[in-house]
C-alpha cells in the first residue's frame, strides 16, 4: 500500500494506491477517510484491480480550496480530473458523500466509467419523492439540516474531543465496535481546516443560486448509463434501506442495476462486513470491463 497524491490545479489530494490491473477509484463519505478503504483495497487488489482511494475535496490541508467551493459540482470535477489520471476510464466505488458524487459523475460523464458501486446511498433521482413515502428518513437526516447552520456543528462535533463523530459512527453502525476505523476518521477530521471543510459539503447544497448548483440539479435528472451497483445495509441509522423500495427504477439505469440489502449491517457496511461487501464488489468489476 503506497501513500500517493492526486492532484486537481494547486489542490493536492492524498490517496492510498495499491494493486496492478483495471483502475478502480474508491470513494469516502462523511465522517470518514480515505484510509479506511484500505481493507476493501487489498481484497480488490488481491483480484487484480489497481486501486486508488483519494482524500475527497477537503480532508486533508493541502485539497481545502481557498474559494471555500464544496459544491457537488466541484467534487465532480475532482473526480473526473482523477479518472483522466488513471487512463480516462475507470471503475469506481463510492460510500455516503462518494455515492453521491458518483451517481452524478456517471449521469454526466458515463464515457469514464466502466462500473459504478454505490454504497449506503440509494439511486438519487428519485430520493427526493422516495422521502415522503418513508418519514422515518426525516428524522434520519436531521443532521444533515443542523449541518448546515453556522458555528453550532462544528461545537457539536468538535465537544470532548470530537465525541460527536464518535456519536454519528455509532447511531449509524449500531451494534458494532468501529475500532481502529473510528480512530482514523478522528485522526482526519482533526486535521486543521478539515471539520470545516467536510461540513461545507452540507453547507452548499442550500445554495441554489450558483449555476454550479443549478447543473447538477439537472444531472439528478439524467439516466445513468453505467452498469451499476446499489448495496445498503439492512442496519443503516442514516439512510432507511426502506427507501430502497421508492428508489429502484430499472428503466433509469439501461446499462443495468443491481441491488442488495446486506443484514447484519449499517451504514459502514463495507467495514462492518468486508470480505462479503468485496465479494459483491469484484462480482460486479467483473461485468464491465475498461478499455485503458
Amino acid at each position: 500500500m503506497k501513500q500517493v497524491e492526486l492532484v486537481n490545479g494547486h489542490l493536492r489530494f492524498p490517496a492510498l494506491l495499491t494493486g496492478d490491473g483495471e483502475p478502480v477509484i474508491l470513494l469516502h463519505g462523511f465522517p470518514d477517510t480515505h484510509e479506511n478503504w484500505a481493507v476493501q483495497m487489498k481484497l480488490l487488489a488481491d483480484a487484480g484491480y489497481t486501486c486508488v482511494a483519494p482524500a475527497l475535496r477537503g480532508y486533508a490541508p493541502s485539497c481545502q480550496p481557498g474559494s471555500g467551493d464544496y459544491s457537488l459540482h466541484a467534487a465532480v470535477d475532482d473526480l473526473l480530473v482523477f479518472a483522466n489520471q488513471l487512463g480516462g476510464r475507470v471503475h469506481l466505488i463510492g460510500h455516503d458523500w462518494g455515492a453521491a458524487v458518483g451517481y452524478l459523475a456517471c449521469a454526466r460523464y458515463p464515457e469514464s466509467f466502466c462500473t459504478f458501486s454505490a454504497l449506503a446511498i440509494p439511486p438519487l433521482k428519485r430520493l427526493p419523492k422516495a422521502l415522503l413515502k418513508v418519514p422515518e428518513q426525516i428524522k434520519l437526516s436531521g443532521y444533515m439540516q443542523f449541518f448546515q447552520l453556522p458555528v453550532a456543528p462544528e461545537a457539536w462535533l468538535k465537544r470532548d474531543g470530537l465525541s460527536g463523530v464518535d456519536t454519528l459512527w455509532h447511531r449509524w453502525s449500531p451494534d458494532w465496535d468501529p475500532g481502529l476505523y473510528l480512530d482514523n476518521a478522528r485522526h482526519t477530521l482533526g486535521e486543521p481546516g478539515v471539520l470545516a471543510g467536510a461540513l461545507g459539503w452540507y453547507r452548499h447544497l442550500i445554495r441554489l443560486w450558483r449555476k454550479e448548483q443549478r447543473e447538477v440539479q439537472e444531472w439528478l435528472g439524467l439516466d445513468v448509463r453505467v452498469p451499476t451497483q446499489v448495496l445498503m445495509g439492512d442496519n443503516d441509522g442514516c439512510m432507511s434501506p426502506k427507501l430502497l423500495d421508492h428508489c429502484l427504477n430499472n428503466d433509469d439505469f439501461p446499462a443495468g442495476l443491481y441491488v442488495e440489502r446486506l443484514e447484519a449491517a449499517g451504514h459502514f457496511l463495507h467495514l462492518e462486513r468486508p470480505e462479503t461487501v468485496a465479494e459483491r464488489l469484484i462480482a460486479h468489476l467483473k461485468r464491465g470491463e475498461c478499455l485503458v
